[in-house]
């Protein structure tokens, strides 16, 4: 027989929220049952979550990052033309 685990012990052992194991419950992600009222995750139901994280992460997905250009300040720039507290910088 399967060992049974608590929500609490789930989240503990995936390193994540109670919520998130809950929500994964909802969305049937996870298969639980209720006894006595307390809601229970199955070991093997955990070990066929862990081998499906497992799987999608095998094959990561390449992000492309878009590099920014710093632009260079001039005379004409609203920043430079700050008059008050504070605003006594001069253009070179």
């Amino acid at each position: 027989m399967n060992n049974l685990l608590s929500v609490r012990q789930v989240a503990f052992i995936l390193k994540v929220h109670p919520l998130t194991i809950r929500r994964y419950i909802t969305n049937g992600k996870l298969k639980a049952i209720k006894v006595g009222g307390n809601v229970r995750i199955e070991e093997a139901e955990l070990q066929n979550l862990n081998k499906d994280v497992v799987a999608h992460s095998e094959n990561p997905t390449l992000i492309k990052v878009k590099k920014l250009v710093a632009k260079q300040f001039t005379a004409d720039d609203p920043f430079l033309r700050l008059s008050g507290r504070g605003a006594s910088l001069t253009t070179s």
